[in-house]
């Protein structure tokens, strides 16, 4: 492994890593197309894995402001979301699945920019959850869905409840990639080795995070997801 790859990757993931710390989610948008860019092999294994690092540390910090009555639902929803992510690879090409996904994203934003606020209710998380799941198997971003239903949620709520969920997540995608031979020690090796400036960037965004307006925060989500749905519908058209 080059050292140059190592080293842009690890910026990349700690940006991610600021991002992500700092309003609620988005290493994975930030992240992935750069790191895939280096080294293809470390996404989703080595990605998923920093993810599940990045979500127990904001999770453990902000574990006073988690509400895991809510977030039950969305644990819920998350379960079917994968196993139906798993059938719609099997029937859908991946350029089709990103069209719908991609689509599915930008009118739930659209929707947001719009008069109608989306209430976190128990029905609500849990098809967020259940399109996070879908979502994060099929692309390994599943954050838009929970996002958009949380945006107007308080800066604490929505970081420890996104962190919470995401946790449950990277648990549950490992477990998946480590069946199907995505996931070995040979990710957790890498991840670890560029560990390092993540954990600077997690401790840098607990010092800024209350110069973030909550407007911004909710500006920031639509801005990422409208970044996500449009990638993936660019991915679905052009193969």
């Amino acid at each position: 492994m080059e050292i140059s790859v190592l080293v842009f990757s690890a910026l990349a993931l700690a940006v991610g890593c600021f991002v992500q710390s700092s309003i609620g989610f988005g290493m994975a948008i930030v992240a992935a197309p750069i790191v895939f860019f280096f080294e293809p092999r470390f996404v989703p294994g080595t990605l998923t894995f920093m993810g599940l690092i990045l979500a127990g540390t904001n999770t453990y910090q902000l574990r006073k402001h988690i509400s895991y009555r809510g977030l039950g639902a969305a644990f819920v929803g998350r379960v079917p979301g994968t196993l139906v992510a798993g059938w719609l690879l099997m029937v859908m090409t991946s350029q089709q699945l990103a069209i719908v996904l991609g689509g599915g994203v930008l009118l739930a934003v659209v929707v947001s920019l719009s008069k109608v606020k989306i209430q976190p209710t128990n029905q609500s998380l849990f098809w967020a959850g259940f399109a996070s799941g879908v979502m994060g198997t099929a692309t390994s971003i599943g954050g838009p869905p929970m996002a958009i239903v949380l945006q107007h949620a308080e800066g604490g709520k929505l970081r420890a409840n996104l962190s919470a969920y995401f946790l449950f997540s990277c648990i549950l995608s490992l477990f998946m990639l480590s069946y199907t031979g995505h996931f070995s020690w040979w990710h957790v090796k890498y991840a670890l080795i560029m560990l390092p400036p993540s954990l600077i960037a997690i401790w840098f965004s607990t010092k800024v995070q209350h110069l973030i307006k909550a407007e911004w925060m909710r500006m920031a989500i639509l801005i990422l997801c409208s970044i996500s749905g449009l990638t993936a519908l660019h991915q679905g058209i052009t193969g």
